[in-house]
């Protein structure tokens, strides 16, 4: 009994301090940030209907001094009919560029499926059935066979964010007078859903 009042008043104890330690505590800018990317995510989840709800996944990128490219995988169910809905009101600076594969980037035999220019600041959503036709297309034009083409599935997509060069923004520091990078950072959101009929 002695130990069961011991262990809760160390309960009450230090759960009293974590409380008053986090008063007056105020929200740095990437806190606020993130806070904006979570009413974000809603919005991208609620740009699938009717579409049932698959999962998202929101990706992070610095602006660097020279172009790069970040790429994500999607798994996809074989006979669904697929929506991807993007939320780019995380990208404040540079608009980047969203390119669709059927491979990923090691394979030089990978087909674009969908591009995209000037991704910033906006959303958009896309079905993966016009994908299927081009890759079909593409398929037919190298001279795959007929039967083999009318069955062709996705298994996984590949998404490529083209992040752009920018010029680095350096300020003074006024403590110690000396240089500071600014970094700049962007997030991009994808929700994915799939049609259940």
């Amino acid at each position: 009994m002695k130990n069961i009042i011991l262990i809760l008043f160390l309960l009450f104890f230090v759960t009293k301090n974590n409380y008053v330690a986090q008063k007056g505590y105020e929200l740095t800018p990437y806190q606020e940030f993130l806070l904006e990317l979570k009413d974000y995510r809603k919005e991208c989840r609620n740009a699938l209907k009717p579409y049932r709800y698959d999962g998202a996944r929101t990706t992070h990128f610095t602006y660097k001094e020279y172009n790069y490219v970040k790429e994500i995988e999607i798994g996809i169910v074989q006979k669904s009919e697929y929506r991807l809905s993007f939320n780019s009101n995380g990208i404040k600076y540079d608009p980047i560029k969203v390119q669709i594969y059927d491979k990923p980037r090691k394979y030089k035999s990978r087909v674009l499926l969908y591009e995209k220019d000037g991704v910033g600041g906006n959303e958009f959503t896309l079905e993966t059935g016009a994908m299927l036709d081009k890759l079909k297309e593409v398929k037919k034009e190298k001279g795959v066979d007929e039967e083999i083409v009318s069955m062709m599935r996705f298994k996984k997509l590949y998404i490529d964010y083209v992040i752009p060069a920018v010029d680095r923004e350096i300020e003074v520091d006024p403590e110690t007078g000396g240089e500071i990078k600014v970094v700049t950072k962007g997030a991009i959101i994808i929700a994915v859903g799939y049609s259940n009929l």
